[in-house]
């Protein structure tokens, strides 16, 4: 484990912080806004023409939203999903990493704050991502997708929505540290699943007890992308893993599935890297040189799409 990450449990084991399973959802929420309050703000972020907080109609009312304008040209819209286990995290949560991202890809990035379970269940959160996803396209420019863990789960489920309802054209999705199954005999969930390295398999139950309680709902392709029985003409996808993540097994599984039905796709694997990782960025080289490649990825695919070569 890299020692940054070691520095985190230690100190939480220290401050007897409960695990994310042993609270309720309004506690866990309280729990990562202070981790968030707490946290430095890096220095390195890019600087932004713009961020501005509004709202888009869906059918479950007005979704918050926040759009990131970078300084310079606009390539691409980017729509973004936030971590935390469908349950926990919001605007704030993704704040970083949607700064690089746009400032990096040279995208509006646009930041999703959808409701959230126990109180707001499959599908949800999924209809206001695609809500978001249906909105931004109508900005006029090409269109990616992105999202970490629980959130890279929503963006790739709206890539499937987009493609099977002919909805709006995506033309690229990044899926950092991704849930795509509810399988929780993976290879990475047994030998990682119950050390606790910030997400456990005792965790990874909670979320999913409160985002999709009925087992047999589960297996629809929208709630674990990995069922889906054809993945042809999705779009080309960046699939970020950790080695030390009990998601990173599924991760893999997902990537290998869009390969075998002819998607491209490219991966990252951070070695030593625990759950999520793009949040330490700003402290560790390795990571911000992940968070660099994955808009790099962005971008090149962005100026594809426009038949511009940029390699």
């Amino acid at each position: 484990m890299h020692p940054y990450f070691q520095m985190i449990i230690d100190a939480y084991a220290a401050a007897q912080r409960p695990f994310f399973h042993q609270v309720t959802p309004g506690v866990a929420r309280d729990m990562m806004s202070a981790s968030i309050s707490a946290a430095p703000k890096p220095t390195d972020l890019p600087v932004m023409a713009s961020v501005n907080n509004e709202n888009v109609q869906g059918p479950n009312g007005a979704i918050a939203i926040r759009r990131y304008l970078p300084e310079g040209g606009i390539l691409g819209t980017c729509v973004y999903a936030h971590s935390g286990g469908w349950v926990i995290g919001d605007l704030e949560s993704g704040d970083n990493l949607c700064r690089r991202l746009a400032g990096l890809a040279s995208v509006e990035v646009i930041s999703v704050d959808y409701r959230l379970a126990p109180e707001y269940p499959f599908p949800v959160p999924l209809d206001d991502v695609y809500a978001v996803v249906q909105w931004a396209s109508g900005l006029g420019r090409p269109l990616i997708v992105a999202g970490e863990s629980a959130g890279a789960n929503l963006v790739a489920a709206a890539a499937i929505r987009a493609r099977d309802e002919k909805g709006p054209a995506i033309i690229a999705q990044l899926l950092a540290s991704p849930v795509t199954d509810h399988n929780f005999e993976t290879e990475s969930y047994r030998t990682i699943g119950d050390k606790n390295w910030l997400l456990s398999r005792a965790d990874m139950e909670w979320f999913w007890g409160h985002y999709c309680a009925e087992s047999d709902a589960r297996n629809n392709p929208l709630v674990s992308p990995l069922r889906l029985k054809n993945a042809s003409g999705l779009p080309q996808a960046m699939v970020v893993v950790s080695e030390l993540d009990p998601l990173r097994d599924e991760g893999l599984a997902y990537a290998e599935l869009l390969r075998t039905s002819g998607v491209p796709v490219s991966v990252i694997e951070g070695k030593d890297m625990l759950h999520a990782y793009f949040f330490a960025a700003g402290a560790i080289p390795e990571v911000a040189q992940s968070v660099a490649d994955s808009a790099s990825w962005l971008k090149n695919c962005i100026l594809a799409s426009n038949g511009v070569n940029n390699q």
